[in-house]
């Protein structure tokens, strides 16, 4: 009778610990020994104190009143101890311990509380107003669906879980949808008299279709139309950005766009090559148009910093206030409208990349030397600001115009003019280059092509014949310009003499540069004014030439003021259409109304 008590007690799985009247330990259980971490021979016989001090047998002994359910850690473990008096015929004998190892369901407590928790979220959730909600098993019948969607429909909860889905709704394609396993997003949907937009999904557990969803995407459609009134507009603005950035921000051409077998165009490239595995400044040299800007490009894409951004600004765009602030940046408050939080210069977005300076010749003395101490000390200063700003850029600039004899005359830095002129690359006219007019025009062809969804293959033999005996003072640019407007106006696949400009045709074999200084011929068959006319056209060309295509340089070299000069330059069509002019120049380009051709008094500016 002992040994099955001894073995009922062993059987319990809490554990039990006995003590007699002194207090000295007289039974300790396996279950016991586990959760106390004890062992029975060394607790047997000794007091209860020795090695559990907060144990209430004590207590319970002097009271005969049992405590249960009394909080223990131990070693990591959440026990739970009943304190019972042992008693005989109301006689106290001694008390037990009762231990119970409770973590593992406080664990599963933990976890059903999250789950209740988890499960009224997902009714809150089911039952938003602001959308219908309707699930379908994977026998097409329904178990879940929201008020939103039995009230269209005019059915209690009870009407309709557990019922196939065509029972409630019977044009739904979400059967369709549980067979294919292909989601549907933005389908329209007519329920309750009203239309809807619906997004159909599958539902998925271990790679097997379980069920299906059916969801609005909106309350009405009138929240559907101006959510994408949004969407249009975010996106027409992404698109803006994105381009303005890419302006800003990255590099359009590489040297494969680069054409042309001149030995002069070939070393410049292969000098440019060179000098864009380095990071040294670099300097382009050229008249306007013939391509500085393009070579900043592939120098930029072909050096290390590729990854970096490519920044251009035009020096000679802005006037020296405004120039300085795109250049440098401004600091908050650092003037009148002065944006908050200030706006970083050209040369802070720069950093890790390339800064293309061009028309550098026309900065001001004064910005001359805030331009110098940049590229000295690789340290930009707000205007405003209280701290420089290190930067790491790399310095190509570029002009059309003489350095060095401005350097002579005292209006540009000859210490600036070392700094930029480090490597220095001369781009020659078109003129110089007619032997690359062929795949010039090539590749302007297939680049207009694709920007004006044409498909005009080549320019005819006469064309070229013209071209090759024009002179171009707008060199590539304004060939560009040419291919562009005959290109606009042919609906043939070659570019024939008839759709060139009138000016173009006619002073194609003038323009060869082969005759000498005075050597102008003319038919006949002219009147005086016509062979006026003609000669000012030529007078004007040739000094547009000499000049490199400066107007400036052109109207000082003919005695008359620019203006003066831009009105005949357009009288006789010889201002490219796409040239970058000022309003005030634009408004030229036209005679005056009762303007005489010949009549005006140009000499001394103003007058």
């Amino acid at each position: 009778m002992k040994s099955l008590r001894q073995g009922v007690i062993e059987a319990v799985h809490n554990g039990v610990l006995a003590i007699d009247t002194e207090g000295k330990v007289v039974l300790c259980n396996k279950a016991a020994e586990r959760v106390l971490n004890l062992s029975v021979g060394e607790v047997l016989g000794r007091s209860i104190l020795d090695f559990f001090p907060e144990s209430r047998t004590y207590g319970v002994l002097q009271t005969g009143q049992p405590e249960v359910d009394c909080p223990y850690a131990c070693k990591g473990l959440n026990l739970l101890v009943d304190f019972l008096p042992i008693a005989d015929q109301g006689q106290i004998l001694g008390a037990a311990a009762i231990v119970k190892d409770v973590t593992e369901l406080e664990t599963v407590a933990g976890r059903l509380g999250s789950v209740q928790e988890l499960a009224a979220t997902l009714e809150a959730v089911v039952e938003n107003s602001y959308e219908g909600i309707v699930v379908i098993d994977d026998r097409e019948r329904v178990v879940l669906i929201n008020q939103f969607f039995l009230e269209l429909m005019g059915y209690t909860s009870e009407d309709v879980v557990g019922r196939h889905i065509h029972e409630v709704s019977p044009e739904s394609q979400l059967p369709q949808t549980l067979k294919t396993g292909i989601a549907q997003f933005g389908e329209p949907w007519h329920v309750g008299g009203r239309d809807f937009l619906i997004m159909r999904v599958p539902i998925k557990r271990d790679g097997k279709i379980i069920g299906a969803l059916g969801k609005t995407l909106f309350k009405n459609m009138e929240i559907a139309k101006m959510f994408a009134r949004k969407v249009v507009r975010l996106e027409e603005d992404l698109a803006f950005y994105k381009e303005e950035l890419s302006k800003i921000h990255s590099s359009q051409f590489s040297f494969a766009d680069i054409s042309g077998e001149n030995e002069h165009m070939l070393a410049a490239k292969a000098l440019a090559l060179r000098a864009a595995r380095t990071t040294s400044t670099i300097l382009l040299l050229g008249e306007s148009g013939t391509g500085k800007e393009v070579f900043a490009h592939a120098i930029h894409q072909a050096s290390l910093r590729r990854r970096g951004p490519f920044v251009r600004i035009n020096c000679a765009s802005l006037p020296e206030s405004l120039l300085e602030s795109e250049l440098f940046g401004y600091a908050e408050g650092a003037f009148t409208g002065a944006r908050k939080g200030g706006k970083p210069g050209k040369f802070e977005l720069a950093d890790k990349g390339t800064i293309f300076l061009d028309e550098i010749g026309d900065m001001s003395l004064g910005m001359q030397a805030k331009l110098l101490r940049v590229i000295q000390e690789r340290e930009v200063d707000r205007i405003g600001g209280t701290h420089p700003i290190k930067v790491d850029v790399r310095v190509i600039s570029a002009t059309n115009r003489d350095l060095h004899r401005m350097v002579m005359e005292h209006k540009f830095r000859l210490d600036l003019y070392y700094r930029l002129n480090v490597v220095t690359l001369e781009l020659p006219p078109l003129r110089e280059r007619v032997e690359d007019l062929e795949g010039i025009i090539k590749t302007l062809l297939e680049r207009l092509n694709r920007r004006l969804g044409t498909v005009v293959e080549g320019v005819s033999k006469e064309t070229l014949d013209i071209f090759r005996s024009y002179g171009w003072p707008g060199n590539i640019r304004e060939l560009e310009n040419v291919l562009e407007r005959a290109m606009i106006i042919s609906d043939e696949p070659y570019i024939s003499p008839e759709h060139l400009a009138p000016s173009l045709r006619s002073t194609g074999g003038e323009e060869s540069g082969e005759r000498g200084a005075g050597q102008t011929s003319f038919s006949e068959n002219l009147s005086l004014e016509e062979a006026l006319k003609a000669a000012e056209k030529e007078i004007l060309s040739r000094a547009l030439r000499r000049s490199g295509g400066n107007k400036l340089q052109a109207a000082k070299a003919l005695g008359i003021h620019r203006s003066a000069l831009y009105k005949k330059l357009a009288r006789h069509n010889l201002l490219p259409p796409r040239e970058n002019m000022s309003p005030a120049v634009a408004a030229l380009k036209q005679p005056e109304a009762g303007e005489a051709d010949h009549g005006e008094t140009e000499h001394g500016g103003t007058g």
